[in-house]
């Protein structure tokens, strides 16, 4: 007799081998005391710096299922495909959520020791290792920002491929560079969308959700790259506080109301998460977050405004390079350092797009840049592609709750990598970046 399928399988991936190591415990505590029902089917996969364990929560009256796996390479994208092969091949169910928990899984020490090189000193083993011994506590930070605060531009890296493919440049201050110039973003992005169309192929279906517990992962690039794959994306375009989702309440509603759409569960995220931050500011950010939802079905339209506005830019670039330079010191670069607003926010190479586009739409002289500002700006009004977007704190108002790739020229390069995602692919925005640093070079 074949199993009854649940309303949802819920599988957390919780890549925790690193500094965060409790913050990890913390969240499967949460995720087991919600527990499965029959109707529910929470799985989890912990890796930590003891080992790694997957499991099953226990139905009322039934302990969890649990596997240990010893040594264990969650930023292995392959070890994640069989994970979620292990999850969703035995809880069936008519949805499936996927939540990827991974404030710097992709980073382990003796990678970043490899990828100094002749890198700035900053990057010593002993000045991570001072910053590491700060930051400890309820809202430590991963090993990216680590680096940020040591005073250069690591970022997380939700794989090991995406740095192995970095350490396969020869030249340590091209290595460096890559660290510095989004390279590690873009490559986290084209692995991701490879492991999600392979997930949605073992459950004949594209993921109900796809949620991205980890840092600056609200991009459109991220979006358009694995609209094919996931059908609500849930990601903030900013850093994520190590305490992550508040999976007690969230899970704990879903329990409640397991029929809850994929659409319903992607704006409960957003909700449950800035309402939870709200009450328990992090001193991550001077207490500020953000966090959207976006439906993956409608994000062409946001591409198409978003594409439109970087052709109108790339036809005018002469005159229309300082207006975009302009409107980039007027808006805020969504990444932060040293747990504070960075004076020089051209050290970042995200850019939220809506506060981009409004300036672009109010200061631009050309009508036709105007106009595809304008159509940026309404393009991520509700009722879109973005179906949640919350925030809390002043410095995010007026946000989209979606970042674009916009390196600033005179400071940084643009990625060679680039290039090779999709939304580089289809439209003009890397052809008008690579006009803009022209511009101003």
């Amino acid at each position: 007799m074949m199993e009854q399928k649940a309303q949802w399988t819920i599988l957390v991936y919780i890549a925790a081998h690193n500094n965060l190591e409790q913050l990890g415990r913390r969240s499967l505590a949460q995720i087991l005391d919600v527990g499965s029902t029959p109707q529910l089917k929470l799985a989890a996969l912990y890796d930590g710096p003891h080992g790694a364990t997957r499991t099953v929560a226990g139905e009322p009256g039934q302990p969890a299922i649990e596997e240990p796996l010893g040594d264990f390479d969650s930023g292995d994208p392959d070890t994640l495909l069989e994970t979620a092969r292990w999850a969703f091949e035995q809880c069936l169910a008519e949805r499936y959520g996927l939540v990827l928990w991974s404030h710097g899984s992709g980073w382990r020490p003796e990678d970043r020791d490899r990828a100094g090189g002749d890198a700035p000193s900053a990057w010593t083993p002993e000045a991570l290792a001072r910053i590491a011994r700060q930051a400890r506590g309820d809202d430590a930070v991963s090993h990216s920002e680590l680096v940020e605060r040591a005073g250069q531009g690591g970022r997380l890296a939700l794989f090991r491929t995406t740095l192995a493919r970095i350490l396969r440049q020869d030249d340590p201050a091209e290595r460096a560079i890559c660290f510095d110039d989004g390279s590690g973003h873009s490559l986290d992005t084209l692995e991701l969308e490879r492991v999600v169309r392979e997930v949605s192929e073992v459950i004949g279906q594209p993921l109900d959700l796809l949620g991205l517990d980890a840092c600056v992962m609200a991009t459109l690039e991220v979006a358009y790259q694995v609209r094919q794959h996931v059908r609500y994306l849930v990601a903030s375009e900013e850093l994520v506080p190590g305490r992550s989702w508040p999976y007690d309440t969230i899970l704990g509603a879903l329990r409640s109301a397991p029929v809850t759409s994929a659409r319903d569960l992607a704006a409960l995220v957003v909700q449950h998460y800035v309402d939870y931050y709200n009450a328990n500011p992090p001193p991550l950010n001077g207490g500020d977050v953000t966090k959207v939802a976006l439906d993956l079905a409608q994000i062409d339209p946001l591409i198409r405004a978003a594409g439109g506005l970087g052709k109108a830019l790339l036809k005018e670039m002469d005159g229309q390079a300082d207006y975009l330079w302009a409107a980039q010191r007027e808006t805020q670069a969504r990444e932060t350092l040293q747990g504070k607003r960075w004076n020089n926010k051209f050290y970042y190479h995200l850019w939220d797009l809506g506060t981009l586009a409004a300036r672009l739409g109010e200061n631009s002289d050309s009508a036709a840049v105007r106009d595809a500002a304008r159509g940026v700006k309404a393009a991520l009004e509700p009722g879109g592609a973005v179906i949640a977007e919350g925030h809390h704190g002043d410095w995010f108002d007026g946000i989209g709750g979606v970042s674009i790739y916009a390196v600033p020229p005179g400071v940084q390069r643009i990625s060679p990598y680039y290039r090779e995602v999709a939304l580089a692919r289809d439209t003009r925005w890397s052809e008008m970046l690579e006009a803009y640093h022209q511009a101003l070079s």
